[in-house]
């Protein structure tokens, strides 16, 4: 599994590379509670799920799906998002979660 994340407050930036379960959920714990800080996490086919800094700990959950052209999203609190990322962890991919609802994604060009 392989680990991003932008982190507004220090403008760290890690690109896509493999980070074991303790060291994401380190990253994740270490993260600036900023908004648009985000965390992400790749599985082997290419799905990523993101965890969006939104404000007190409310996360955004959000995992594109761009050639459909929509994201399936739900906000959580942090140990949620924990929850979340352990389960990927655990199952090896990027799955879908209780409560998470489509949401088209806006065209560009319109």
């Amino acid at each position: 599994m392989k680990l991003f994340l932008y982190d507004i407050e220090t403008d760290e930036e890690i690109e896509p590379e493999e980070y074991a379960l303790d060291e994401v959920l380190d990253e994740f714990y270490y993260l600036s509670e900023e908004e648009d800080s985000f965390l992400g996490i790749i599985d082997d086919e290419d799905r990523c799920i993101q965890f969006l800094f939104v404000s007190d700990n409310k996360w955004l959950a959000d995992i594109p799906r761009v050639a459909e052209n929509y994201s399936l999203q739900k906000y959580a609190d942090y140990d949620e998002c924990v929850d979340m990322i352990k389960k990927v962890y655990e199952l090896k991919e990027i799955v879908q979660f209780s409560g998470m609802k489509k949401v088209e994604l806006r065209k560009i060009n319109d």
